[in-house]
């Protein structure tokens, strides 16, 4: 069942922001009149079509990853000037129409992300829920509890901003600088980097540096023959009290469990609908040398930490642009940095990742987060469709623009070799990180 989920939501996504990206062409090619002969979402044999009176073919095709507007005089050899041609238009009419797909998959990151503003989502509270041991941040003082409120001057307002924020200094070095609150005092932390996580591929910006958000106080997982298993302790408890001191988040566990020194405590846990008390003696780590007894989270963000986040009309808008802006040049300083190898290529995705988010989005998330995804997921789209490829709209643009400025048509065999060896690119990237998913998944 759960696969299952995975793959609708996968093919739910796809088919929406490819829909609205081809619609994006096919928008501007009728507002320019233009002849729009084939409208397809997927590739291969049709599946389902029906023709409009404007004589275009509407097609559902076998293959659902990708999408095409086939217009008329769009060929690079088909040069007619016949009044509904593609060729026959002015520079900036197939400008547009060229541009049209990642300009609808932007709009639609804007509406996306003006109706989850509106409506109101729940936010994660950039409150730190446990420091790890010998981390960067916990070298610099950064305690459980305090609230993380600025990062290099960015207010941050929840965990997702926190992640977007961190991601900027991906393959830096320098200080990131982190302003939080503790009892109402605003203290700033420095956290020394270099070349931040350039070799590798981060699950989790925050957990890098040893920040953990308020997580639910319950095993996810109990080690064999530890301090925990001999005692009793199984997967799905949740841990109520140590040695009679409330247990609120996963933090509060190792901070008991430190203090007792290797003494014994008594742990109140709850299965199910039952209240037991478990007698464990801790050992010290060998790694950390810090008492522990063998068990680790099961990852459920704590709903106190949850918060309704709601705008109002005006502020949506504005929040929505604001959004969808920030992601799209965090995304290009991203690709930017792969390029100059500053980051790792194993960072790249592709249709696994986005089927693995995609499923996760709804079974942990809901129809929010979900949209949310596809808001991401829309804007690269755009992105990445706007890179000088020839088979791609960047290129076309391209394409479109070097031929006005000489004043004359690209001759068609170095047109035909660009858009080989573009093809090629692509499909090398393609196979790329498809692979980059399955190691991504094996590890």
């Amino acid at each position: 069942m759960t696969f299952l989920v995975y793959i609708f939501s996968f093919l739910a996504l796809i088919s929406i922001i490819v829909f609205i990206h081809e619609l994006g062409h096919f928008s501007f090619a009728r507002l320019f009149g233009v002849r729009v002969l084939d409208f397809s979402i997927g590739f291969g044999k049709s599946i389902k079509s029906w023709e409009t009176k404007s004589k275009t073919i509407f097609n559902l095709r076998l293959l659902p990853f990708g999408g095409y507007v086939k217009m008329n005089g769009e060929e690079i050899s088909d040069k007619s000037q016949s009044g509904d041609s593609y060729a026959s238009k002015k520079y900036y009419q197939k400008l547009l129409i060229t541009l049209g797909g990642p300009i609808f998959n932007f709009i639609l990151a804007i509406v996306i992300f003006f109706t989850i503003n509106l409506f109101g989502i729940y936010k994660i509270m950039p409150i730190v829920g446990d420091v790890l041991p010998n981390s960067i941040a916990y070298k610099q003082g950064i305690e459980k509890g305090d609230l993380i409120s600025k990062i290099d001057g960015t207010k941050i307002s929840s965990f997702s901003d926190a992640q977007l924020a961190l991601s900027k200094r991906l393959g830096e070095s320098g200080d990131l600088e982190i302003e939080i609150l503790r009892n109402e005092n605003s203290f700033e932390f420095y956290l020394s980097i270099n070349n931040w996580l350039s070799s590798k591929e981060p699950s989790n910006l925050l957990y890098e540096l040893g920040i953990f958000p308020p997580l639910e106080p319950i095993i996810g997982s109990v080690m064999e023959a530890s301090p925990a298993a001999e005692g009793g302790i199984k997967p799905g408890d949740k841990i109520l009290e140590i040695s009679n001191k409330p247990i609120t988040y996963w933090g509060d566990i190792r901070k008991e469990i430190n203090k007792s020194k290797g003494n014994e405590i008594l742990v109140k846990i709850l299965r199910g609908n039952e209240i037991n008390t478990l007698g464990i003696k801790p050992n010290l780590s060998e790694n950390t040398f810090n008492w522990q007894i063998g068990v680790s989270s099961s990852y459920e963000l704590s709903d106190k930490a949850r918060v309704l986040e709601k705008y109002s009309l005006k502020d949506s808008l504005k929040n929505s642009i604001s959004q969808t802006y920030s992601v799209i040049e965090n995304s290009i300083t991203f690709i930017i940095k792969i390029i100059f190898g500053q980051v790792s290529t194993k960072n790249l995705g592709g249709p696994v990742m986005i089927g693995q988010y995609a499923g996760e989005s709804v079974i942990y998330g809901g129809f929010y987060s979900f949209f949310y995804l596809t808001a991401l997921i829309s804007i690269s789209l755009g992105i990445v469709n706007l890179f000088p490829l020839p088979v791609l709209d960047g290129g076309q643009a391209l394409i479109l623009t070097i031929e006005k400025i000489i004043g004359r048509d690209i001759p068609v065999r170095i047109l035909e070799f660009f858009y080989r060896l573009g093809t090629a690119f692509l499909i090398f990237l393609f196979v790329f990180v498809f692979f980059n998913d399955i190691f991504r998944i094996l590890s």
